[in-house]
């Protein structure tokens, strides 16, 4: 495993805030459950651990708070909000967290169900600003990060650890939308909760 942000320097500086959408699934109480089984590995040497607050789901990285005009954050945000209309809330799966190349992730299934609200997103986005802003991710593959990598990791390591761990998968409600001002320091991803858009009741 190697140094998640050595890679995302160049286009998401450290210590610069960037609109995302995120989904931010249920209350601390329960992203600390998904989080615990792991604390004994995500807290290793090169790994440092999402903090319970932070866990989260991404469904767009916007842009740079920089490159969005107010103006066109309040027409996005209401087409959002529009689509998000015809979304009632669900619940995704949280699997047995993997080693991937730069930090122990959880995949989430299924898929389809967010990809829904990343097409909202996307879309909105695209129709306020002429498609001026890239579309990120390109391909939606929704996931939670329990620890980025911050230096090199032995992958194996970690994969052998996992395999011996037995903790359960995680059902996880989604039933809001948060669009949100995160940064990172180069070790961690915080961010400010700017606004939330309920699924439909």
């Amino acid at each position: 495993m190697e140094d998640f942000f050595a890679t995302i320097a160049d286009r998401w500086p450290a210590g610069r805030e960037d609109y995302h959408w995120h989904v931010v699934p249920g209350s601390e109480l329960l992203r600390d459950r998904v989080s615990r089984p792991y604390s004994e590995i995500t807290n290793r040497p090169g790994l440092v651990p999402v903090q319970p607050t932070y866990l989260h789901i991404t469904i767009q990285h916007l842009a740079a708070v920089s490159q969005v005009t107010d103006g066109e954050l309040g027409q996005i945000v209401e087409l959002v909000r529009d689509r998000c209309a015809a979304f009632a809330p669900f619940a995704v799966i949280a699997g047995r967290a993997e080693a991937w190349e730069h930090g122990i992730v959880c995949t989430i299934r299924p898929g389809y169900l967010l990809a829904s609200l990343w097409q909202a997103t996307t879309s909105a986005a695209s129709a306020v600003t002429g498609g001026r802003l890239e579309i990120r991710p390109a391909v939606f593959h929704p996931h939670m990060a329990l620890a980025y990598a911050t230096a090199h990791v032995d992958q194996a390591a970690v994969r052998a650890w996992l395999a011996d761990n037995d903790a359960p998968e995680a059902a996880l409600p989604v039933a809001k939308l948060a669009l949100v001002a995160q940064q990172h320091d180069g070790r961690e991803i915080t961010f400010r909760i700017l606004d939330q858009i309920p699924l439909a009741e």
